[in-house]
């Protein structure tokens, strides 16, 4: 765009020294395109005096494409817009260097009379920026955002007055937005990252790259941009030139005049790999806690026996019971139909053993529930019963005399439980003393339940307490050193929180929380540190 810059037709001396002092193009062009002031400067810049190229139509300095392209900021200063915008301008040598552009509107009593142009050259700058731009290891697409201002003005046009709750509300916006913004350029790493080449990329829309599965995060960008953010950055997806789509972390750095600067820069990162290093670590951990489960009940396996044998025993003592009724000389119904009610039970009892025991043993998904704290404390103490006594433990309850329920994943709490009271059995086991007791108590606490299981054993020096929940740590010869890491992330994945501590008269002292919450049966409950959550497929539940 050669000389697009001015003044006005009557400009004071000491104001005419000043613009042709100035590093600047400054020059006026009348309403109808005409140059009628051009600074010294332009002298220096195109190689021809200021009387020369007054009287030259625009078009004459920059050529009809040029001239073409500008006639949109014309058509906008017209209406007594300032406008701003970087574009290429004629050099002396023949080449073009890029170049901020400013129309500065003079408006008279009769409306319009012309406008003034300052052009600063931004040649070097954009060498600056290019050298980095292509430098760099990261992805650079190049937008331009004059069809996204075009797509505002006409939504206000029509009456809509909050563009950010529209954009919030809207769910066509966010694609109709990437439509509208055109590539203008891509550096390298763009290239390489998604397989194209910059002639075949510049031109078309941003959303070509952009599928549906991503649009949630355009539209969070889109509503950064309009509420005024310097930025924004978040996660999506977006697709190759092969067609298959690649997680992405994206970079927005939004100019501080939605008005002015139209040419923005958006950074990509290949997140991918990240990604599918973290989405192994939960796979990894899922194991873990699988075979830490697992390995739980392989020590239960006597217990399990012990307990399944005992309503069956019943059932068959019962059974023999009721055909002694029935086959008397006067058969006494009564008692017969007792004792059959109590083999149905006893049959019940066996069966939700073993349902139990499976679900365990199950990598499945979890299942929140509604239950008594109190409850699933004597189901654990029913299943590890038998190897507490082989251990020498004797259990000693403190439960809460009106029951509090909670919501959560029954056989996980379950496991949290198993875990502790085991512990501390094996904890006392090495011990001379004769008082081997574990203390199993409840208790509210505002909006939460607390279930505490102390024991009469060594106790725990505060450094190892610190430890206890880290991964892979343990104090037992043949331990895996998971049981209380494991505890630890289903409690807090609950809600709750778990410690440890030496008791006030010695042994060890597990307490752990769990809220009293209105249960949803639809929100998942992951056994996996929140870090590693965020990998995991949206909406998917973590199996433990």
């Amino acid at each position: 765009m050669a000389a697009d810059e001015g003044l006005s037709p009557s400009f004071p001396d000491l104001a005419s020294l000043t613009a042709d002092t100035v590093p600047i193009l400054i020059s006026f062009f009348d309403k109808a395109h005409v140059c009628r002031f051009a600074n010294e400067h332009h002298c220096r810049w195109y190689g021809r005096t200021p009387q020369e190229l007054t009287g030259l139509h625009m078009k004459d300095f920059l050529g009809h494409e040029a001239y073409a392209e500008r006639l949109p900021h014309l058509a906008a200063v017209a209406t007594g817009c300032e406008v701003l915008f970087e574009a290429p301008v004629p050099y002396l040598d023949g080449t073009w260097h890029d170049a901020e552009i400013r129309y500065i509107p003079q408006m008279g009593s009769n409306g319009f009379e012309g406008f003034h142009i300052l052009v600063v050259d931004i040649e070097r700058q954009k060498h600056r920026f290019r050298s980095v731009f292509d430098g760099t290891a990261l992805g650079f697409f190049e937008i331009d955002l004059v069809g996204l201002h075009a797509l505002l003005s006409r939504l206000q046009a029509s009456g809509v007055d909050d563009l950010v709750a529209y954009a919030a509300a809207d769910s066509v916006f966010p694609r109709q937005v990437l439509d509208a913004v055109k590539v203008v350029d891509l550096n390298k790493k763009a290239m390489e990252m998604f397989q194209l080449d910059r002639a075949s990329a510049a031109g078309r829309s941003l959303g070509d790259w952009c599928p549906d599965e991503g649009l949630e995060t355009w539209r969070k960008v889109v509503i950064g941009y309009l509420s005024g953010l310097p930025s924004y950055e978040g996660e999506t997806v977006m697709l190759r030139g092969d067609g298959r789509l690649i997680d992405v972390l994206v970079n927005c750095a939004f100019p501080k005049r939605m008005d002015g600067q139209v040419i923005v820069v958006v950074g990509v990162v290949d997140i991918s790999k990240r990604l599918e290093n973290e989405r192994a670590l939960v796979k990894a951990q899922q194991e873990l806690a699988h075979a830490a489960r697992v390995a739980t009940l392989g020590e239960l396996t006597a217990s399990i026996a012990h307990e399944v044998n005992q309503p069956l025993g019943a059932v068959v003592a019962n059974g023999h019971a009721a055909l002694r009724w029935l086959t008397r000389a006067a058969p006494n119904t009564e008692e017969a139909t007792l004792a059959i009610k109590r083999m149905i039970d006893e049959a019940t009892r066996a069966s939700d053993i073993i349902t139990h025991i499976r679900k365990m043993a199950r990598n499945s998904d979890s299942e929140r529930t509604l239950f008594s704290v109190d409850k699933v404390v004597t189901e654990a103490l029913a299943i590890t019963g038998r190897q507490l006594r082989s251990l020498g433990a004797n259990v000693v309850l403190s439960l809460l005399s009106d029951p509090a329920e909670v919501c959560a994943d029954r056989i996980q709490i379950q496991q949290v439980l198993i875990n502790l009271l085991v512990n501390a059995a094996q904890a006392m086991s090495d011990t001379s003393s004769e008082e081997r007791s574990i203390f199993v108590r409840s208790r509210l606490l505002d909006n939460h339940v607390q279930i505490e299981v102390a024991d009469t054993g060594p106790g725990l020096p505060q450094e190892k307490a610190e430890q206890l929940f880290n991964a892979f740590y343990t104090t037992k010869a043949a331990g895996m050193g998971m049981g209380l890491s494991i505890s630890k992330t289903i409690v807090e994945a609950h809600g709750g929180k778990i410690l440890a501590t030496s008791g006030e008269e010695g042994g060890a002292l597990f307490k752990f929380t769990l809220p009293r919450a209105v249960c949803d049966i639809n929100a998942p409950i992951s056994v996996l540190p929140p870090s590693v959550i965020k990998a995991q497929d949206p909406g998917r539940r973590s199996a433990t």
